[in-house]
Formats: structure tokens, sequence, C-alpha cells
């Protein structure tokens, strides 16, 4: 007798079948996996964020003579310079500040460069805006419990404008799609990473960084205690 070769149409769909249903199976959990390392990631980062500020503040970093925040916007960290030398970054000696990485710099939502009275350096020379693990970063606007503003003139000499804040600061953590992360997070100079769920995208339209315009509104300030009792949970 002869030896079949090959498979049957009805082996074929039989191991098709199996193929789609363990497929079926582990892509969500692949998916959901992948989503919560993104999370991990944003929370983790603004911790960076929080310590990078605290150095700038004790230390003077950028010169001005003021123990000061940052608050101008997220990659400012990275490309600001010192005053004691004027200019920016015009010689090996007035290198930029770097506090935090790189890729934390570019994935700052916001594409506005703070001149910061000549000290600051644009981001375009280090590398292009990007999302890092799904999300973006952004500097807080104002923080609703007291009414105050984030980003104000702090006397410093040099002057460099409302680029500063004495005692305060907020920082955001919020995915470039609902795929990416299910929540959006926050800190400020208390340091306790807030999370809240993701119900409807933070992210308005598809530009590259988003811009403050870009982002949902409610989520560029720091809430008021009772939104923040509310709606929003510690994760540490």
């Amino acid at each position: 007798m002869g030896r079949r070769s090959g498979l049957t149409l009805a082996e074929v769909l039989i191991i098709l079948g199996i193929v789609l249903l363990i497929a079926a199976i582990a892509v969500p959990g692949l998916l959901s996996s992948e989503r919560a390392s993104h999370e991990r990631s944003a929370s983790t980062l603004l911790k960076v964020l929080t310590s990078a500020q605290a150095d700038f503040r004790a230390k003077d970093r950028d010169g001005n003579h003021v123990k000061d925040f940052w608050t101008a916007d997220v990659k400012g960290l990275y490309t600001m310079t010192s005053a004691e030398i004027p200019g920016a970054g015009k010689t090996p000696k007035d290198a930029p500040l770097k506090l935090i990485d790189l890729s934390v710099a570019t994935a700052d939502a916001d594409p506005a460069v703070a001149e910061a009275g000549g000290e600051n350096m644009p981001l375009a020379p280090f590398g292009p805006h990007a999302a890092l693990n799904g999300y973006w970063y952004v500097a807080l606007v104002s923080d609703l419990t007291d009414k105050s503003v984030y980003r104000k003139d702090t006397q410093g000499k040099p002057p460099m404008g409302k680029v500063h804040h004495e005692t305060k600061f907020g920082f955001a953590a919020f995915p470039d799609s609902r795929s990416k992360g299910h929540y959006y997070f926050q800190v400020n100079e208390n340091n306790t990473i807030f999370r809240k769920p993701v119900e409807k995208s933070v992210r308005l339209g598809e530009a590259i960084p988003p811009g403050l315009n870009g982002i949902a509104p409610d989520c560029l300030h720091w809430p008021d205690d009772n939104d923040l009792k509310s709606y929003w949970s510690k994760i540490d």
C-alpha cells in the first residue's frame, strides 16, 4: 500500500484552530503584562524626577543664587546649564546639567523652550521627542489645593523669568494611548506618587510631542484635596 504524505484538510483546520485558541489566550495576557510594565516604569521615573529636583534645588545647579525648583518643563532638568558661565553650552565647561536621562527629557510632552535668561539649551541637538515606554511626561501648571502657579520668577541673579518655584513643583506621566497604560500618575514636592485610572484619553490629537494644548486641561494641575481623596490612590 502507498504511504500518505502531508496533512489532510481536516488535520490542517484542527491545527489552525488550536493555534488560534492559544493566541486568543496568550495575546491579551502579553498585552496586559506589557501595559503593566509601562505603568511601573512611569511611576518609577516620576521618582527620578523628584530626586533630580532635590539635587537641583539643594545645590543651586542653575547658579541663580536662589534655592528653588525648576518648574518650566521636564527637559530643562537635562538641558539647563549653570549661570556661573554666561550663555548656554558654548564651551565644554558649560555643559548641560543632565540631572535626568536623555530618554526622559525627550519624553517631555511640552515642546516649548524656556530660555531661562539664555542659560537653557534647546532639546533638538540631543534627540527628537518620543514617548518613553508608552508614556509622556509633563510639568504641571498649578496646584489647585491653594490655587498657586508653579512657574514663578524667584528673583534670582541672573534673572531667568517664570521657570522656578521656591518650595513647590508637580509632574505627571500619562499614556500615549489607553493601549499603552490604564493609569495617569502625578507627583509633587512631597515625593508621593498618586495614580488615577484613565477613563478617557489624556492625550488629545496625534501631535508629537502632544504640547500643552494636546493634553486634557484637567490633567495639567495638581488636584485639590477633595479630588485627591475621591479619585486618586497612593502607590508608595
